[in-house]
């Protein structure tokens, strides 16, 4: 217990005085960004360093990675690789990250693709209005998808489930009367319908099996 204390108060301790320190360098001179990537990197790999020591200790590995998805935000943002409309899809998809890792490693427990579906569904959101993609009434219509979709794919998964197409029926009507409204509806419904069309016909070849037997000859 008292080298799980001690190990704790070492790194919480060793992050505090470096930020500590860099922020009091920062006020007397400037420090570039690489300085900023590389101080936040090896922050990062110096917390992931402490947890292969004791892996027990998961908690290094979240402060790890926050760390280290810092240093790549601003690594992208001094290379001019991440314009700033991504910036919030970074950070969102950053979050959302761990979320997805967890469920990737134990299936069964689904219920964590629900905050990291939530988060990239937003972070992909961001971008779209910013540009201009997404305006007006096409907004709604996407939050309206965006909620409707989980629905349509638990009941794709097991069609058991039909009680899924009820919230995801509503929640897509909603989404189809605001693309109605909008200025753009005679593009995007159509390339909707055609989208759906195509879906429902392709699940039918896909779903379609020979039944053993048919075509022999009989006799």
């Amino acid at each position: 217990m008292n080298q799980k204390m001690d190990r704790q108060a070492l790194v919480w301790g060793g992050l505090l005085v470096l930020i500590g320190g860099m922020l009091l360098v920062q006020t007397f001179t400037d420090i570039g960004a690489w300085i900023w990537v590389a101080v936040l990197a090896a922050a990062g790999l110096g917390v992931y360093a402490a947890y292969a020591v004791d892996r027990k200790q998961k908690w290094m590995l979240i402060v790890s990675y926050v760390f280290l998805a810092i240093a790549l935000l601003v690594a992208l943002l001094t290379l001019d690789v991440l314009a700033d409309s991504f910036v919030a899809t970074f950070v969102l998809g950053s979050i959302a990250i761990p979320f997805l890792y967890v469920y990737l490693r134990n299936r069964t427990e689904w219920w964590w693709l629900v905050p990291s579906y939530a988060l990239i569904a937003i972070g992909v959101m961001v971008p779209l209005i910013e540009t201009g993609i997404l305006e007006d009434e096409i907004v709604p219509a996407y939050v309206f998808l965006a909620i409707g979709l989980p629905f349509f794919v638990v009941y794709l998964r097991n069609q058991t489930m039909w009680w899924a197409l009820i919230p995801g029926g509503v929640m897509a009507l909603m989404a189809m009367a605001f693309l109605l409204a909008s200025d753009k509806a005679q593009f995007i419904v159509p390339a909707v319908l055609i989208v759906v069309g195509a879906v429902v016909i392709g699940r039918q070849f896909i779903g379609t099996k020979v039944p053993s037997g048919e075509g022999d000859s009989e006799g």
